[in-house]
């Protein structure tokens, strides 16, 4: 697993923080692992600590309880719940840190589970470089309207999906801000670029792929978007 956000230029020239989080988590037993990411709302003054507080909650809560979570039957309902309150313990109300929501937990036996809540997008790259989207963004009546975690039909919106895995893979998640760069809205289809970003981790070292995730959305992505940045990927055996 590997992952970078960067602060977007528009929020630069504010001094806003970047609202863009990321989590990378690991059961005890390391069987399981967890990445997940979350875009803060920009129109929420402290979304950049609900961002960081879902993603810590999700993958912490995926990778303790994964056994239990897969035989959870309203699996979204429940994590909408815990996640909502994990919020309720920060300082600003809940309402001000809405954030959107991605993750995916893969367990050593082949299980996965992912879960999609809002715009952003998950691409799966094939072991053989073939590309496909594995969940497409979700926008409200307008391309910047979405849906939040901390919204009363959160459940209804938060996309879950449960499987077994059948060969090597790789799967990106990413903000709306990233997927301007490696999602093609004008057609649905994933840019390319996903192929080298799934290579660089199965070739590289986790923490020097994180590090050459981050200096690409400093020297590159950011240079095509005012938004924030962020990337998460996860690749299997």
């Amino acid at each position: 697993m590997s992952a970078a956000a960067w602060v977007g230029r528009r929020h630069q020239e504010l001094g806003v923080p970047c609202q863009d989080c990321f989590a990378l988590e690991r059961s005890e037993d390391a069987r399981v692992c967890c990445a997940a990411l979350a875009d803060g709302a920009g129109s929420r003054t402290r979304s950049e600590l609900g961002a960081a507080c879902v993603t810590r909650c999700v993958s912490r809560l995926l990778c303790g309880e994964f056994d239990a979570l897969w035989e959870t039957e309203d699996l979204a309902g429940y994590l909408v719940r815990r996640c909502v309150q994990a919020l309720a313990l920060e300082e600003p109300p809940v309402y001000e840190l809405a954030s959107t929501l991605l993750f995916f937990a893969g367990h050593s036996d082949g299980r996965w589970i992912a879960g999609h809540l809002g715009d952003g997008v998950q691409i799966h790259v094939g072991d053989d470089g073939a590309l496909s989207v594995f969940s497409p963004p979700e926008n409200g009546a307008y391309q910047n309207e979405t849906f939040f975690l901390t919204a009363p039909d959160a459940a209804e919106h938060l996309r879950l999906r449960r499987g077994r895995s059948e060969g090597p893979g790789s799967l990106l998640l990413m903000s709306d801000g990233m997927s301007e760069s490696l999602y093609q809205y004008a057609t649905g289809t994933p840019a390319p670029a996903c192929r080298k970003v799934a290579q660089w981790l199965r070739d590289g070292d986790e923490e020097a792929v994180s590090q050459a995730l981050e200096q690409n959305m400093k020297q590159v992505f950011s240079l095509r978007t005012g938004d924030d940045l962020s990337l998460a990927a996860v690749c299997w055996e």
